[in-house]
């Protein structure tokens, strides 16, 4: 197998309390991220003092998957601002949630009430039937009161998560979500 990973980020920082919001995601922070390899079968938790060995990790990996990594764990990893993107990743890039909306004909640039119903947790219930453990707007709280622990398990538990939906995808070719069945086309590269 080739050089296939998961990862997933939190921030340091609330959506709430950065200035600029989600267009602010160089203010955001990493907190934690971890990256599952599927080689070795192993998860490597990164925190914020290892942002750049983060960097190098992603940058040398044959495949990236994970749910909406291309406008937000990358955006925030590289610190870029307006959710930019790192235009180096987008040939190794299996952002899940983005190749939902594609199949669905929606646009995965811009944001409209059709593409609702496909969070994370949404789509992996019905088609995994795995739930995340908490919500993500907690993990920067955990992280400003130094719950460290519980910072790193819920970030586990997510690309945990991301990785079986990802083999799902890989093996069955469809999601579903809170309206319908999404078939979606084999991975290629370029997300």
């Amino acid at each position: 197998m080739n050089d296939w990973i998961v990862v997933d980020v939190e921030i340091q920082k609330t959506i709430e309390e950065t200035p600029g919001g989600w267009d602010a995601t160089d203010l955001l922070g990493v907190a934690c991220a971890v990256v599952y390899e599927f080689k070795g079968d192993n998860f490597r938790v990164y925190g914020p003092n290892d942002v750049e060995r983060l960097r190098e990790r992603l940058l040398a990996a044959d495949r990236v998957s994970g749910y909406n990594i291309w406008k937000f764990d990358y955006p925030v990893i590289w610190g870029l601002p307006g959710r930019e993107r790192k235009m180096e990743m987008l040939p190794k890039t299996d952002d899940l949630l983005r190749r939902i909306w594609q199949a669905q004909g929606l646009n995965p640039e811009t944001f409209s009430k059709f593409h609702g119903g496909t969070s994370l947790d949404i789509v992996a219930g019905e088609t995994i039937n795995q739930r995340k453990s908490g919500f993500s707007g907690d993990a920067p709280k955990w992280f400003q009161a130094g719950e460290w622990a519980k910072l790193v398990d819920y970030c586990i538990n997510d690309v945990k998560i991301e990785r079986d939906l990802a083999l799902f995808v890989e093996k069955h070719g469809y999601v579903i979500t809170r309206v319908n069945r999404v078939h979606i086309a084999a991975w290629e590269k370029g997300y």
